[in-house]
This record gives C-alpha cells, structure tokens and sequence, in this order.
C-alpha cells in the first residue's frame, strides 16, 4: 500500500482533488488531500497566516497526525514550494517528490512572485489591486471545460498575499534528499512560470519528468491519466 498526499495550490482547497482521490483507493493504497490554512473551508483563518511556512506545518502535521511514513508527496503549483519545506523538515517520511506543473524552489525565501512569468504576475497584480488578499484569476489556464471552470469559479477563495510575497524559509534543493524526484508538466499551459523546471530538470539523470496534454489544473482536466500517472511514480 503506498501513502499518498496531495497538496493543493494557489486559491484551490484540498477539494480540487475530488477526482483523484477515489481512483488511488480503488487502487489500495491511502491518501490525504489537506486544504491549507485560509483557503476553502479554513478561509476564514486567512488572515492567520503568515506566510507559506504556515501551510508546510499545515501539512507536516498531516502526515505526522495520520502517521504516514512512505509518503508520495504531491505538490500542484504554488503547492510545490510547500512539498519542498516539508521534504527538508521530515525527509525521512518521504519516499518519492512530485511537482505538478509546479514551483521548485532550492534555497529560503524564493518567494512565487519574483518567479512567475511577467503575462501571469500582471494578471494577478489586476486582480489583487483594492483586495487585502489576492483573488482568483486566469481560469481558462486551468481547464478548458466551461462546466470544470465554473466549478472552479465557484470554489476557489483569495489567496493570502504573503504566500506571494515570501518564500518557505526552510528548505534546501530537493536533488540533496535521498528521494525520488519527478516534474509534470502540464503541456498546454502555455506559456506558464513551470516551464522553467521542466526545461531545467527533463535532462538531469537526477529527475524524472513528464508531459501531460492539458491545462494546469490536470486534477479536474485529466484525473483518470493522472491518477495512473502517480500511481506509476509510487510503484517504481
């Protein structure tokens, strides 16, 4: 049996994973979905958070609360630079890191910001203007499907600024844990920050890559293949 958890990114919960979740039991094995402080049903704690170190402890105190202990650890998007700091806090709980079309951080204080490609940051910069938090935007980067995307209009909630502001503060390159490491990148989300790391790790004998054709949110565009996907890194 393999543990999974998935972390969420940016504006999501741990809802958005609805999709993928009951294919990984099907399957056999355990999951956990969190849904980080201030966001979906804890966003009325969003003015709590301090930071991303709030949602790495949010998730390190899953893992250890359900104790896991063979963890495949999931992180979408914003979600990578948390899987990372819960990685160098309690790497001898992991046993394989995945980033979905997601950031990569390798030192403290990489905040997303200064790491988002200039046509996404000025999207966010207009939907945050007159807000104390930072609303969703961009859902045609998310799924093509105008039913997903309402869904996805319906439950997303605004991020808390300074999750883009700061990075984690403790958190080393994920190519010095002794771990698997895989990158998704998710194809048609174009352009996008995460190309970067892909384009950075898919030559690296290090790291394990792939493509998947969809848009960013791959959990609600593609569940079926990316269940089977993850369920392929889990077993190797």
């Amino acid at each position: 049996m393999a543990e999974f958890v998935l972390v969420h990114g940016g504006w999501h919960g741990g809802w958005c994973w609805k999709y993928v979740e009951p294919i990984l039991r099907a399957a056999g094995h355990e999951v956990a979905a969190p849904t980080m402080t201030g966001m979906g049903d804890r966003s009325h704690l969003v003015d709590a958070v301090e930071g991303p170190d709030t949602h790495v402890t949010d998730v390190v105190n899953t893992i250890r609360w359900a104790e896991m202990s063979d963890v495949t650890l999931v992180g979408h998007s914003y979600g990578g630079n948390i899987v990372g700091g819960v990685a160098t806090l309690i790497p001898e709980k992991i046993r394989n890191l995945v980033y979905l079309d997601g950031f990569v951080p390798t030192e403290p204080n990489q905040a997303p910001i200064g790491r988002t490609n200039p046509e996404r940051l000025k999207e966010i910069m207009a939907a945050a203007e007159g807000h104390h938090h930072i609303p969703p935007s961009g859902f045609e980067r998310w799924t093509s499907d105008p039913e997903a995307r309402a869904w996805l209009r319906e439950m997303t909630t605004p991020q808390p600024r300074a999750c883009f502001g700061n990075g984690v503060s403790q958190i080393v390159d994920p190519a010095s844990l002794d771990l698997s490491r895989d990158f998704i990148l998710c194809g048609r989300h174009d352009p996008s920050p995460f190309q970067q790391f892909y384009a950075r790790y898919k030559d690296d004998p290090l790291w394990t890559c792939h493509v998947m054709d969809c848009l960013h949110d791959a959990m609600v565009e593609q569940p079926e293949a990316l269940a089977a996907l993850l369920l392929e890194i889990a077993a190797r």
